[in-house]
């Protein structure tokens, strides 16, 4: 037996002295679910008796190892550390959390054990690679109802970051190349775990080899006409980033189906102030590796669709550079086999901020979108399937949610961030318990800032020193009537249209149509109030179910990250810093809103429906505060 086992170490050494990967070190049987999370770095898993057992399979050989989950980087990221002892020669395991850029605590409850830790070492390869094996497996419950809030669950047919890194010696920063992260769904659902893709097509929309200016901050557009021969549906897309350190992040408009830009494809033009197309399609920010379609929906262009797309690129060169270019942007991965339904993106949130200067803290008003809206937005007045958030804001942004109230009652909310950093942005995965939008539930957006620095008022606007505050918001089936959904609250009413009838919005006249056309519909009365969502979480003990054994020694003080790291912090899965400044470029700002606001006064008898209109109208209870 012994024999066995020595041949057996063998073995799986000489087949990782290149690199780590799925079943390789770990099998199949054990842990039947694994994704590569980067080159040198594989993560299996098992999920059973409400525990999930994350193994994860590193190059190298390494004194520590830690994975977990997060809201993209490592601020408020909850994670699983395994250490080497060499004192006593042994694996230790601990419970950590980051609760900013510096390093991360001990959690007060311990709620992570080891299954199993071993250093294989390095051994040469036939082309003289010499790189040996850390293979660490630890164990914590699916959701520990930390009281302390230091835990985050994992979720059901969720898709979330994963953050994980690896080091040698005392706990310190890991460097650059030792962490990463990765977008992983931990238990899918059946149908998405069934879900493969037919023959792709692949079609690149880059810039084309345009040369970065010297301004510190620079919006660049360019035109591009799709294949138009059949329609086809969006299975996959990713970024193509050719200069990293001017990229900030880029983003695809579309034409509304049957429209097209103005200038000629293919030409650079710029467009800080007006773009040529203004729907909202698809984006890139750092954090962000690739985007998969739901199982059911895809995005969707050609025949009878879209045909034209704007590619915008915010360039970030604070330092001046000269004689730099760049030619990045999207690789799609398309067919014309479609699947059942069309996805899009609603646009939700809200123009009006006002950021105190040196504030600690401001949290605008809510931001409604209401039964009157959501009551349009399913074709034959069914429901829509919600699929992920985008949270965005500029750099005075700290967190923001979007609530789900149905009747009177608060469900979960579409996803939060509660650690939201300007230069680390990434999609969240909105849970199954709230991913049914039904005709006249509401959504609530709220979003907070800090003023610190600043000496003058914050309002919104496109440059990254202004603010922003959208929920950029995908679903299915799409609804190309309606693709914002805006409250203005002195005028008492929520723009639920597309940015051309809002911007078409310029007097008395076009407002009436609008209210007819319920294109522009009143918000919730000023006595309407819910009942609050309240969490509710069963705990097992860290040793139910078996494997678990004692509580671990704590750990020493230094842990896994140092407090001054260039590595990004976070942000807080999905579709995953970058913002998108400019994203909303000629929507409802300026003289747009005054027309808007003037034309309701002009005729505010006309809102007084909303009164009668809303099916919430009849609650009697107070308007929720900011949260």
């Amino acid at each position: 037996m012994r024999s066995f086992a020595l041949k057996l170490l063998v073995c799986l050494t000489l087949r990782t002295a290149y690199s780590a990967k799925c079943h390789v070190n770990f099998s199949y049987s054990t842990y039947p679910s694994c994704a590569q999370l980067s080159d040198n770095v594989a993560l299996h898993w098992k999920v059973e008796s409400g525990y999930i057992v994350w193994a994860i399979d590193v190059d190298g050989v390494w004194d520590w190892v830690s994975v977990g989950v997060s809201e993209g980087g490592m601020m408020g990221g909850d994670l699983a550390v395994a250490r080497y002892d060499s004192a006593s020669a042994s694996w230790r395991a601990s419970d950590c959390w980051a609760n900013g850029p510096a390093t991360p605590a001990l959690d007060a409850q311990q709620d992570v054990s080891l299954v199993s830790a071993a250093r294989q070492s390095p051994v040469s390869g036939g082309n003289g690679a010499a790189s040996g094996s850390t293979l660490v497996a630890l164990r914590r419950p699916l959701d520990s109802c930390d009281p302390n809030g230091q835990d985050r669950p994992v979720l059901n047919d969720t898709r979330q970051t994963v953050v994980f890194a690896f080091g040698r010696g005392a706990f310190g920063y890991h460097g650059i190349a030792n962490r990463g992260q990765a977008e992983v769904s931990f238990m899918p659902s059946a149908a998405s775990a069934a879900a493969g893709n037919p023959p792709l097509q692949a079609l690149e929309m880059r810039m084309p080899n345009f040369t970065i200016p010297g301004s510190s901050t620079t919006y660049e557009c360019v035109n591009m006409e799709l294949p138009s021969d059949a329609k086809y549906h969006i299975y996959r897309y990713e970024p193509i980033i050719d200069n990293t350190p001017f990229v900030h992040h880029f983003v695809a408009y579309a034409c509304a189906p049957g429209t097209a830009p103005s200038s000629a494809p293919g030409v650079p033009y710029s467009c800080l102030k007006a773009m040529e197309c203004e729907e909202f399609f698809m984006l890139w920010a750092p954090g962000i590796s690739g985007v998969d379609a739901p199982a059911e929906a895809a995005l969707a262009f050609g025949k009878d669709s879209i045909r034209h797309l704007v590619l915008q690129v915010h360039y970030s060169n604070y330092g001046g550079t000269l004689n730099q270019a760049d030619s990045s942007g999207f690789r799609i991965h398309y067919s014309p086999t479609l699947k059942k339904y069309d996805m899009g993106v609603l646009t939700i949130g809200s123009y009006d901020i006002a950021v105190p200067p040196d504030s600690s803290s401001y949290t605008t008003e809510p931001n409604y979108c209401p039964a009157g809206c959501t009551s349009q937005l399913a074709a034959g007045g069914g429901a829509v399937t919600l699929v992920e958030s985008f949270y965005h804001m500029h750099e005075l942004g700290r967190s923001m949610v979007t609530r789900h109230v149905r009747g009177n009652v608060e469900l979960p909310p579409l996803g939060r961030r509660e650690y939201y950093n300007f230069d680390y942005q990434n999609s969240v995965g909105i849970p199954p318990a709230t991913r049914t939008l039904l005709p006249g539930d509401t959504l609530i957006t709220t979003c907070t800032y800090t003023g610190a620095g600043r000496s003058e008022t914050t309002k919104y606007g496109p440059s990254s020193k202004d603010e922003m505050c959208f929920n950029f918001l995908s679903y299915y089936p799409y609804n190309a009537s309606i693709t914002r959904c805006i409250s203005i609250a002195s005028a008492g009413l929520a723009a639920c249209t597309t940015e051309a009838v809002i911007k078409s919005i310029r007097s008395a006249g076009a407002l009436a149509a609008a209210i007819a056309a319920d294109q522009a519909v009143p918000l919730p009365p000023s006595n309407w109030t819910f009942s609050p969502y309240q969490t509710t979480c069963q705990r097992s003990s860290i040793n139910d179910g078996g494997g678990g054994g004692a509580a671990p020694p704590p750990l020493p003080d230094e842990l896994l990250h140092g407090s001054s790291s260039p590595q990004p912090t976070h942000g807080s899965a999905g579709m995953s810093g970058g913002t998108l400044a400019g994203i909303l470029v000629g929507s409802i700002v300026g003289g747009l809103v005054v027309a808007f606001l003037v034309g309701f006064l002009i005729i505010k008898g006309i809102a007084k429906r909303r009164q009668t209109s809303s099916d919430q109208g009849d609650v009697p209870i107070a308007k929720p505060q900011p949260v």
